[in-house]
């Protein structure tokens, strides 16, 4: 795996705001065909509510995005462990632009 630089971009649009740049390990096996989405479900809303989108396939590594029930991330890469590679999705149903690492456990898959 190897780490790319993340535009601002991302922060602005998921809602965590950051000054700089975020290193995502990305997977070495991206280009390997996955053709399956998440669909967030499941959250509750008592709860903290919402997904975290991190830069690596880990809780030690930092936040840097969240999803909420009815957001959707592209699935990217095969699964390291429970850690989903996203790129790309919907939040609050309009399309985005962003990458990162999702735990797998309120995802709803879809072709």
């Amino acid at each position: 795996m190897q780490s790319l630089p993340l535009a601002c971009l991302l922060a602005t649009t998921v809602g965590i705001p950051f000054a700089s740049a975020q290193q995502i390990v990305v997977p070495s096996n991206r280009t390997t065909e996955v053709e399956t989405g998440c669909l967030v479900r499941g959250l509750d809303p008592n709860g903290d509510g919402f997904l975290a989108l991190r830069s690596g396939p880990g809780t030690g590594y930092p936040q840097i995005g969240s999803l909420r029930n009815g957001d959707a991330a592209y699935i990217k890469a095969p699964p390291k462990e429970r850690w989903l590679y996203v790129e790309n999705g919907a939040i609050n149903g309009r399309e985005t632009t962003f990458r990162g690492w999702i735990y797998d456990a309120w995802c709803e898959f879809y072709p």
